[in-house]
């Protein structure tokens, strides 16, 4: 006999896709959860974890990116339900014995291969945005994890709606040996309703492209069709109280641009006024930061007129403050780039594409239907708005030849497999079970799978093609000195298993000596020359370089022959030489230089230095760790440059609001 679904959780009435998932749980199946931006997804993996503690077992929370797992621990730490929250996301970690764990999925892969016993009480993992396995640079990571976690473990997947549900469930089913239940929920809870803009036509429906179309074509030479005005659509959104409006630009610096022209107006009214002012007075206590000038005080400024930006540029208080004013509904006006679309809960009334083309990486196209919706989908106040409204602004060139159907209403593009096992993980599989470990694999993968259902052609020729680059990617790493025999693992090879994502040109570095040549504040720099990958137009002070000249040359000829060792076996190259662009500033804020002094070392945004010191302070730790037996004289170097740097705005422990009783290990 079958228990009923669960109608109710947490006083919700659940919809029909909650419920189906809910009772999936109940069985103890895997899920697949498929559904727009704001339909509830998020309900569903508090079921699960909220189930896995009933049964007394731990639950792990997965997300892409680090905001977004410091907001899912601020907000099981405030459910009274959870309370007990930890978090891992190699910044930071608090309570890692917490009963619900929120961690980056690359902690969570590293932790399978490194300690996995550390997993054996957990009864449920959510992968947020299991869609983000189609990321070029990063998606090998999910994809591993669901492979490699412990099939007792209930998988909860929660994914934007893509075109191949049904290739991935299988396959699901398949690698994790266990039913899984392929929720698709289709519907809105806010249906959208879509527009297109241009000044010489106005706002008007999708329905209406073709006759405009028409008549552009007679005003291809016009150079008045070829202006930009954005004000007149602006105008009339905020006339019609069309707000809060959610601006999508794909350029911090039009960020910046847009949301200081819009804040020359006010856009809140008195009392608002009133509220904005106690709202940034709370944070300006709980924070202690002054606000008298400088970055802070223009944003106080905006922000105390219902105007914005949000972009990874800005430190993460100034993001933090953006956040709580816009959740307050007293930011009108919010100029962001596209990661505030990714699992940050804060929808609007209306969104405005600035451009229907983004830079994919290589070149400038037009959007992809799955990232268009995500965004888009931010439309839409659920109890608030009967319809969420979207804007798209159009270039004379886009009115004639853009894709528009395809990008909003076309196929949801479908996931590809990004599958390629790192150096690290290479060097476990080997001293598991020797060089087959990793074509098998390789054969569990998402890859093989999309493989074998196109064609057994298809399949046998990426089985050839895989096998070759795995055995010279081994006899690259045995000429290196990494591994040897059938299964073992030599010293190098160890101390690359701890430091994924750089593993070879970290240890290549360590066993060369040059990291233990430099002090702390050294130290910082050159580790920061290798984590860090400049933006365009990043200018740094070169004279700040010249203590460090000596160990950066040393550094750049190590990591040269490491590229032409694995060019000579046959392989693309996959190592970057050191990159000097922040070496300066961390360099100098490791010596003890104010926080307010470092643009005379670098013109990079601030949230760019504090990622890139974030990521330093995290490499420091895993050299701190390997190191402890061997070289306990680097190790205490290693723990004294992590004091040098974590401080300031690098020390994410305010951002998190953690208490003096929580203490970070």
């Amino acid at each position: 006999m079958h228990s009923p679904e669960p109608t109710t959780f947490k006083g919700f009435t659940l919809s029909t896709f909650q419920r189906k998932a809910a009772r999936a749980l109940d069985t103890e199946k895997n899920i697949l959860v498929a559904a727009p931006t704001g339909a509830g997804k998020t309900l569903v993996a508090e079921y699960a974890i909220h189930r896995a503690m009933k049964l007394g077992m731990r639950s792990i929370y997965t997300a892409p990116i680090k905001a977004l797992s410091n907001q899912k621990f601020r907000d099981f730490r405030a459910d009274p339900a959870i309370g007990d929250a930890g978090l891992m996301t190699g910044d930071v970690t608090v309570n890692p014995h917490a009963k619900v764990l929120v961690m980056t999925t690359e902690i969570l892969r590293n932790t399978l291969f490194e300690d996995p016993g550390k997993l054996k009480d957990v009864g449920c993992v959510v992968f947020d945005e299991v869609h983000y396995m189609d990321d070029p640079e990063r998606g090998s990571v999910w994809e591993e994890t669901l492979m490699f976690l412990p099939e007792e473990i209930v998988v909860v997947a929660l994914s934007a709606t893509i075109d191949n549900l049904g290739q991935f469930a299988a396959w699901l089913e398949r690698v994790r040996n266990r039913p899984v239940e392929l929720v698709q929920e289709t519907k809105r809870p806010v249906p959208l309703k879509q527009f297109l803009y241009h000044p010489k036509a106005g706002i008007f429906p999708p329905s209406r492209l073709k006759p405009i179309r028409k008549n552009f074509l007679s005003q291809r030479r016009n150079p008045q069709f070829k202006k930009r005005d954005d004000k007149p659509l602006v105008d009339e959104l905020i006339k019609k109280k069309q707000v809060p409006i959610l601006y999508f630009c794909f350029s911090r610096k039009l960020c910046e641009q847009k949301s200081q022209r819009a804040s020359r107006r006010r856009l809140l009214h008195e009392k608002e006024e009133v509220r904005a002012r106690k709202v940034w007075e709370e944070g300006k206590k709980e924070f202690q930061f002054q606000d008298k000038s400088g970055a802070i005080a223009e944003l106080k400024h905006m922000v105390l007129r219902g105007v914005a930006a949000h972009h990874a540029g800005m430190l993460p208080l100034h993001k933090e403050m953006v956040e709580r004013m816009f959740a307050e509904g007293l930011i009108k006006i919010l100029f962001t780039t596209e990661t505030f679309a990714l699992g940050i809960n804060m929808p609007a009334r209306a969104v405005i594409f600035d451009s229907l083309t983004k830079f994919d990486g290589v070149d400038f196209d037009y959007m992809k239907t799955r990232d268009f919706l995500q965004m888009a989908g931010r439309a839409g106040r659920l109890g608030m708005d009967k319809e969420g409204l979207v804007y798209s602004i159009l270039e004379m060139d886009d009115v004639l030849e853009a894709p528009i159907h395809r990008i909003q209403s076309g196929k949801v593009e479908p996931i590809i497999s990004r599958f390629h096992l790192d150096y690290a993980t290479l060097v476990h599989l080997h001293g598991l079970a020797g060089q087959e470990a990793a074509m098998e694999a390789w054969g569990k993968s998402f890859a093989a799978f999309q493989a074998k259902e196109h064609s057994k052609k298809r399949e046998e020729i990426n089985r050839m093609k895989t096998q070759s680059v795995l055995k010279k990617r081994y006899a690259f790493l045995e000429s290196m000195g990494y591994i040897t025999g059938e299964k073992e693992v030599l010293a190098r090879g160890r101390t690359c298993q701890k430091l994924h994502g750089l593993e070879v040109e970290l240890t290549e570095l360590l066993y060369d000596g040059v990291l233990q040549e430099a002090e702390a504040p050294a130290l910082c720099g050159l580790v920061a020359a290798v984590v860090h990958e400049s933006r365009r137009r990043e200018e740094y002070c070169q004279n700040a370089l010249r203590p460090m000249r000596g160990l950066l040359r040393r550094a750049s000829h190590i990591l040269d022959a490491v590229a032409e060792t694995e060019v000579s076996h046959g392989l693309a190259a996959s190592f970057r030489n050191i990159d000097e662009g922040m070496v300066p500033a961390v360099f100098e804020y490791a010596k003890g230089t104010p926080w307010r002094e470092l643009g005379d070392f670098t013109n990079a945004a601030p949230g760019d230095f504090v990622r890139t010191a974030r990521m330093v302070v995290q490499y420091l730790r895993h050299l701190q760790n390997v190191s402890q037996e061997s070289t306990p004289d680097f190790s205490e170097t290693c723990a004294e440059a992590v004091e040098c740097l974590y401080r300031g705005p690098v020390d994410v422990r305010a951002e998190l609001r953690l208490q003096d009783n929580d203490k970070p290990e």
